[in-house]
């Protein structure tokens, strides 16, 4: 609140003077400035407080790109068969096949003809890989250019 008293406020030698109302018991008389590198009037020292809005944050906060190393444990089965007579007809032998181990099976009985061959039951068993990166990085910090400053008069009440 202003002084509505003129003459008590006038300017003296060339300065400006302002009045204010006295603020009563458990407040603080302040003057604010922009920024947090401005000086305080000298009779304004006795507190200092810099303040931010909510929303006065440069939030430079990330996470590394996340990447997955070699596959480990993946393969592909299989069933095999096969037959003596024509078209797949007269099934002499199946087993299973397992990547990637490449393997060679002897036919039973040895020397044995073929007249066909079929892979059925093919599936895909998926591997892990190991996961790396992901780290946070960077940071939030307070934006400085939207700071005010308050500077405060030694309060003139005692208050217990």
């Amino acid at each position: 609140m202003n002084n509505t008293d003129d003459d008590a406020c006038a300017p003296k030698d060339a300065g400006t003077r302002y009045c204010v109302s006295d603020p009563g018991p458990g407040f603080l008389q302040c003057v604010v400035r922009e920024g947090t590198d401005v000086p305080c009037p000298d009779n304004y020292n006795w507190a200092r407080y810099e303040m931010y809005p909510e929303d006065a944050v440069i939030d430079e906060r990330a996470c590394e790109a996340c990447e997955c190393g070699p596959s480990e444990g993946s393969a592909c089965t299989a069933s095999v068969h096969l037959y003596e007579g024509p078209v797949c007809s007269s099934q002499s032998e199946q087993f299973g096949m397992l990547s990637p181990h490449d393997r060679c099976l002897d036919t039973v009985p040895p020397g044995h003809a073929l007249a066909g061959k079929a892979i059925t039951d093919l599936e895909y068993v998926s591997g892990t890989c190991a996961a790396t990166g992901g780290a946070p990085k960077g940071e939030a910090k307070k934006d400085m250019t939207r700071a005010v400053t308050f500077c405060c008069l030694y309060p003139f009440y005692l208050i217990n």
